[in-house]
């Protein structure tokens, strides 16, 4: 019996349909945003923080202000580039990232993601990082017509790398300059947090 033919024209001349790089995104972002790398490193940082709250003075409420404390923290126990990937992993650093990115989350409604499966040749891709939710996709647009899913997300080692790099200022701090980010022409309004209760 002779081989079939491969109708090889119905692939190639297919037209790219926007769809499918919605379906594509969208697949990302929930496998992004459900997994178990991200959960237990949430978990680890929030039964941390009550411990750093303590050893850094108290008071610690996720307002956008208290970012300025931040940036004040980092910038008095880390003094270079080198130091912060030296300390990176210590618990003082990853609650410090986690406490950035929720600040961002319960002001502006963003939300925590990592990738289920980093790769090697890719460190960035290890580290937790904040969005924008998917359902916003469309208010953000990439200028030069690549990206797809433009929607604005925030990794908090690279805003600490960033502060170093730069002189302290009198005006709006760093760190909280970077919430602009999220405004395509209108803020996301974060949902209501319930607040931890005093046992």
């Amino acid at each position: 019996m002779p081989p079939r033919p491969v109708h090889l024209a119905g692939a190639s001349d297919r037209t790219w349909d926007p769809e499918d790089e919605h379906v594509v995104a969208e697949r990302m972002d929930k496998a992004h945003a459900d997994n178990p790398r991200l959960a237990a490193w949430l978990a680890e940082q929030q039964g941390r923080f009550d411990d750093w709250n303590s050893r850094h003075g108290g008071g610690w409420d996720f307002s956008e202000h208290s970012l300025d404390r931040i940036e004040a923290l980092v910038r008095e126990r880390v003094a270079s580039v080198d130091d912060l990937f030296t300390d990176e992993h210590t618990p003082m650093m990853q609650v410090a990232c986690w406490y950035v990115g929720e600040v961002h989350n319960r002001t502006r409604g963003t939300q925590w993601r990592t990738d289920p499966d980093p790769a090697d040749s890719h460190p960035w891709s290890k580290r937790p990082y904040v969005i924008v939710p998917f359902t916003h996709l469309h208010e953000y647009q990439d200028p030069e017509g690549i990206d797809y899913d433009a929607r604005p997300q925030h990794h908090p080692l690279s805003s600490f790398l960033a502060l170093l790099r730069e002189e302290p200022t009198d005006g709006l701090g760093s760190l909280r300059r970077e919430l602009a980010a999220y405004e395509p022409g209108g803020r996301i309004v974060a949902q209501p947090q319930p607040q931890p209760q005093d046992d």
